[in-house]
């Protein structure tokens, strides 16, 4: 999309009757609010005020006492963090006293009793050189790491032997697996910008005091940049709310409006905010870059392969981030996390990792070098940054292994934000139709939640590695127990969720059902709910060839993203049931064939593979690491038709629903990887690797 359109355009759903009454302000002063017509939202007066010689009064609008902060919502969620305690392995000295007693390791599962235990151990043929296939469990959360497993690498091997020299990389820490796929991805273009004019008007005794010369972009009319600024906040400011907007409406936007832009932090958080609204809104609605699998539309929209929507304005952002990347205030924070979204919107990964280090170093310093009133709106925007930047950082931790900054050690320090300051309108009406503040809590929640499961079963592995000690052909992983342990910990994490976050378990694509325990009971907003009276009709679809459904404020990626980031959770808590499955079957016990069960019953049709949130994959978090993902859901998934132990428990434990629902899921994650290989160099890489797999086309 060209900035000439962006005022015709909308992030949107299809206008509604009230539309017809033109655009609703942002906030509107009192004399325009009792005239019933829209406010130009000038500061300290607006249009209308100056020209009528009036008083111009501001109100807030204060959330309705029906409304949840999100430390309440934490509040009874984060409990759960102090119930994960030290998770034990399953060697018998550190089971002892834990839980009920385990059954011996000979014992074999009886789910299959016809068939001979010793024809588990020899699925596959003789392990190649340097292969072990009975390997103690080494526990890593990042998904690509799978490819380490012995019979993975045996099974890579068979299927395609040139590349298994290339996996060994794996074994390092994530920095080396994203610096390789780094070296396959050109770089954003550099030679497409805006056009400039020198700034013609007066300016602020500051900005003259300043100096330098302020300059203006024509296709950046003041309608423009009104709404790439909406497109902006009423879309990735619902995931990420780490920007307020009236702020920026009020300061931010008057003041490159009226002056210009240079190299100060308001221009380039302005040119940030509308490179990303224009994402928005062609990321949305915009052409697919390509047509693809018989006809079927790119869920990769706007643009094109090489030049993403925005990248002209980015650029121009690009062209004076440098002269603010060394200071450590908020602002400065804000704007390394917007440079990291649109990195992260366009696929490159790595200087999405780079400009996410720098805003978690940056927060570091601001939250530990400054007085900081943490309960003034300020300091309350200031914990909402550093929150976005603790999710990033564990985020690329945990699934591409990449090395923390420490930014963690500091929650207690920060505490949890309140989001105290009244919404403005905008907000407010975004709150209440799509709950993004309960969604963020939760958010914040599970991923702390996942981030102590992963340390506890790490530390767990590590204690056992003591210098003398042998692990005899054991397991040596944690013990069924303590996985289920952890398993009920997110059942729990879930069964807290507020009520209009609630939803069927065996129904993840359907549309919220409220709870008559939960907490909250705001209704839906009608544009994002059917009609009571008929049947409601599934939010998200397997059907990925019909026009997608616009939910207004990213309803769908907003609950795409916290169940399948719940189903995605469950997977990884019971995957090292799966690797004692192919390393050590005859060590398997009923009680670990459940848990490969759960396992493989997670991974059906997570919510982020169905439209509309697949078909704009420009909008989805973290894109960088559900392809990889996936890789290693159908890497298993394979596994369970070529080996024993996997097959006997997939056919007798998994149920009707799994092979009902196992087919579709794969191929909804193979056309995932399809999609974005042209684009991502990751997905390219994961293509690679399934191709002669799961024969797919070069």
């Amino acid at each position: 999309m060209n900035l000439d359109s962006a005022s015709s355009a909308s992030s949107g759903p299809p206008p509604n009757p009230r539309s017809s009454r033109g655009a609703i302000a942002a906030q509107a002063c009192e004399t325009c609010r009792s005239r019933k017509q829209k406010c130009d939202e000038q500061r300290p007066k607006c249009g209308l005020c100056q020209r009528m010689k009036l008083e111009c009064n501001w109100r807030e609008v204060q959330p309705t006492k029906k409304d949840k902060t999100l430390v309440e919502i934490l509040d009874r969620l984060r409990s759960l963090e102090t119930k994960v305690d030290r998770i034990p392995t399953s060697r018998g000295i550190s089971v002892s006293g834990f839980g009920p007693p385990q059954p011996s390791p000979t014992s074999q599962p009886s789910f299959n009793p016809d068939v001979d235990p010793s024809s588990y151990s020899s699925s596959l043929r003789p392990s190649p050189s340097g292969i072990k296939s009975n390997q103690s469990y080494r526990h890593f959360s990042a998904s690509h790491k799978i490819l380490t497993w012995p019979i993975i690498q045996q099974a890579l091997l068979q299927a395609l032997p040139s590349n298994v020299g290339d996996l060994k990389t794996l074994e390092q820490d994530g920095t080396a697996f994203l610096v390789q796929i780094q070296r396959e991805t050109p770089n954003l273009p550099l030679d497409e910008g805006l056009t400039e004019r020198p700034f013609v008007g007066m300016q602020t005794q500051a900005t003259r005091t300043a100096g330098g010369i302020r300059t203006t972009f024509p296709p950046l009319t003041k309608d423009v940049m009104n709404n790439l600024a909406t497109a902006y906040f009423d879309t990735f400011n619902f995931i990420y709310p780490f920007m307020d907007r009236q702020n920026f409406i009020s300061d931010t936007l008057s003041k490159v409006h009226s002056e210009g832009f240079d190299g100060d932090v308001e221009s380039v958080i302005a040119l940030l905010v509308f490179a990303l609204g224009e994402v928005a809104i062609d990321g949305s609605r915009g052409k697919p870059i390509e047509v693809y699998k018989g006809g079927r539309p790119s869920g990769v929209r706007g643009g094109s392969i090489t030049r993403p929507p925005g990248i002209a304005l980015f650029n121009e952002a690009r062209k004076r981030i440098g002269f603010c990347l060394t200071e450590c205030e908020l602002e400065n924070v804000q704007i390394f996390s917007l440079a990291a979204l649109y990195y992260q919107a366009t696929s490159k990964h790595g200087e999405f990792w780079r400009m996410s280090v720098s805003a978690s170093s940056a927060a570091q310093v601001l939250a530990t070098s400054s007085s900081i009133d943490w309960n003034s709106p300020r300091g309350d925007l200031i914990k909402r940054v550093y929150w976005h930047c603790f999710l990033m950082e564990w985020t690329l931790y945990l699934e591409l292994d990449v090395p923390l900054t420490g930014i963690s050690a500091l929650q207690d320090r920060v505490g949890i934000p309140s989001f105290n300051t009244p919404f403005c309108e905008a907000d407010h009406r975004g709150n209440q139709s799509s709950h993004f503040e309960a969604h963020y809590a939760s958010q914040i929640a599970l991923r702390r939640l996942c981030a102590n499961m992963h340390n506890n079963i790490y530390e767990s592995m590590a204690s056992r590695d003591t210098p003398g000690t042998s692990n005899n052909g054991d397991f040596g992983g944690p013990s069924a127990t303590s996985l289920n342990q952890l398993a009920s910990q997110l059942s729990q994490w879930r069964s807290m969720l507020p009520r209009d976050l609630q939803w069927d378990e065996d129904d993840p694509a359907s549309f919220p059902s409220p709870q008559a325990s939960g907490g909250y009971n705001q209704p839906l907003d009608p544009t994002l709910s059917p009609q009571r009276s008929r049947p409601a009709p599934p939010l998200f679809t397997t059907d990925l060839n019909s026009d997608p459904v616009h939910y207004p404020y990213v309803y769908d990626i907003q609950v795409a993203l916290l169940r399948t980031r719940y189903y995605y959770a469950k997977y990884m808590v019971h995957r090292p049931f799966v690797y004692k499955a192919l390393h050590f079957p005859e060590q398997m016990t009923q009680e670990d064939a459940q848990g490969v069960a759960e396992c493989l019953r997670a991974c059906l049709n997570w919510p982020i593979l169905l439209s509309p949130t697949s078909r704009r994959k420009r909008l989805i978090p973290w894109l960088f690491g559900w392809s990889q993902n996936f890789l290693g859901i159908l890497l298993i998934m394979h596994m369970t038709q070529i080996n024993p132990m996997l097959r006997d428990i997939r056919t007798q434990l998994c149920g009707a629903r799994f092979e009902a629902e196992v087919s579709e899921s794969v191929d909804l994650m193979l056309d995932w990887i399809g999609d974005l290989k042209n684009t991502d160099a990751i997905a390219k890489w994961c293509y690679r690797i399934l191709q002669p797999i799961y024969n797919l086309e070069p």
